[in-house]
């Protein structure tokens, strides 16, 4: 989004004295950087989310040095994840940020620290925050997590082509509730909004001393939006796909590759030699 003006910007500045020596435009070597008769870029409104560690310290350097001296980001919206913030607003901050994802469509994160308990007393926390990645996810309806290697001209790898990685976004480990519980019996029981009957779920009885119990769901409304944009974007880069689960065991992944294979959205996406 940004190179484009700023590389025709910089470009324009340059003169080239002889092969050994380049000089820039008198106005290139000061801020705001911009050319006699050119405009500073404006960027589109965006959410900014800030962690930190060390790509918070190099995000800044480059905020500071790269684009804010060449790039107007008036229109973007601030907001401070790190752990001390998060603290001192009750978390607050994170549900604003995830409003003003939804509402704007267009977010940059930094990575951002989930706190041990040795971080949460070294810190000063109230209490130890989850990780905000998975209110991120459920708040945009998060559909996958693009995960792709990253080919460098000069660089061998074990491979040529590229492989492209999509994990869903939402459910799971992510949004799992848990208790540290003793022996006894567990029951697990669903309950509709249309007040028809609760279902058993799962009903079992733990014998040892120490266990933990952990609840968690895989929603699945979402998964044909994750399939078409899949295996879009494998057929743009002629890639072959493979849709990896482990339905021999856990039985509940049937759900998600059947509607991964639905017949019709394989057709709107292109043909396949289909690998499971």
């Amino acid at each position: 989004m940004f190179r484009k003006p700023l590389s025709l910007q910089l470009r324009r500045g340059i003169t080239t004295a002889s092969k050994e020596t380049i000089r820039l435009h008198p106005a290139l070597t000061k801020a705001p950087y911009v050319l006699p008769g050119h405009k500073t870029f404006v960027a589109p409104p965006m959410v900014y989310i800030s962690g930190e560690e060390m790509t918070h310290y190099t995000m800044k350097l480059i905020l500071e040095q790269w684009i804010k001296p060449h790039i107007d980001t008036s229109k973007w919206e601030w907001y401070d994840m790190s752990c001390k913030s998060r603290d001192a607003t009750d978390d607050k901050v994170l549900h604003d940020a995830v409003k003003a994802g939804k509402r704007l469509c267009s977010i940059f994160k930094e990575p951002t620290v989930t706190p041990s308990a040795a971080q949460v007393k070294e810190m000063g926390l109230k209490k130890g925050w989850p990780s905000p990645n998975g209110a991120m996810r459920r708040g945009w309806n998060g559909i996958t997590i693009s995960r792709d290697t990253i080919h460098i001209e000069g660089v061998k790898l074990g491979f040529d082509k590229p492989v492209l990685f999509e994990r869903h976004a939402v459910g799971g480990e992510y949004g799992a509730g848990w208790k540290a519980v003793g022996a006894g019996r567990l029951v697990t029981t669903f309950f509709p909004d249309d007040g028809s009957s609760p279902v058993l779920c799962d009903d079992r009885v733990l014998k040892d001393e120490n266990n933990v119990v952990v609840t968690y769901h895989n929603p699945l409304d979402n998964v044909k939006d994750l399939a078409e944009h899949f295996f879009s974007r494998c057929l743009a880069s002629n890639t072959v796909p493979y849709i990896v689960t482990k339905k021999t065991v856990f039985k509940w992944q049937e759900g998600f590759w059947t509607i991964c294979m639905h017949p019709q959205r394989l057709v709107r996406t292109g043909r396949f030699r289909l690998s499971a």
